[in-house]
């Protein structure tokens, strides 16, 4: 082998350990932040391809994510299981979703509580005119 080649096969070695190193210390602050664990998450932190993971950490990394997901996390006193960043920003689209149409539903029940509002105002206005004549006509009767 010439030394070229055995200089390439060094540099390929070295790029290679430092590759697994930066995997790893992904894996190492993801679990000590508490966060989930993903392909993605870990290699937008590694700075490597997912299809790196996959090809030479695809079981390591598939049972910390289950164990991962297995975490339980306690938030305002509640319990609720460790989600990925996709998975808390579908759930905050749901919310606003849902907060939006609870928005319309109230500016319904608002309007429809001003008609009634009026309408009772409507007729206690009859109702008092109503009272007037009777007391007016009890009145002209004891004459």
């Amino acid at each position: 082998m010439s030394d070229k080649q055995a200089a390439l096969k060094k540099a390929r070695a070295v790029r290679s350990l430092k590759k697994r190193r930066d995997v790893e210390r992904a894996i190492n602050e993801l679990k000590s932040n508490h966060e989930a664990i993903t392909f993605k998450s870990i290699a937008i932190l590694a700075g490597v391809s997912r299809q790196y993971l996959y090809n030479n950490f695809k079981d390591s990394i598939s049972s910390e994510r289950d164990k991962s997901r297995e975490t339980i996390q306690t938030i305002d006193g509640i319990k609720i299981p460790q989600r990925t960043p996709e998975e808390y920003r579908h759930i905050e689209a749901l919310l606003r979703n849902k907060m939006a149409r609870l928005k319309k539903d109230l500016t319904k029940a608002r309007r429809e509580l001003a008609t009634t509002k009026q309408m009772l105002e409507r007729e206690r206005g009859q109702s008092e005119h109503w009272r007037q004549l009777w007391i007016k006509t009890r009145s002209e009767s004891d004459i």
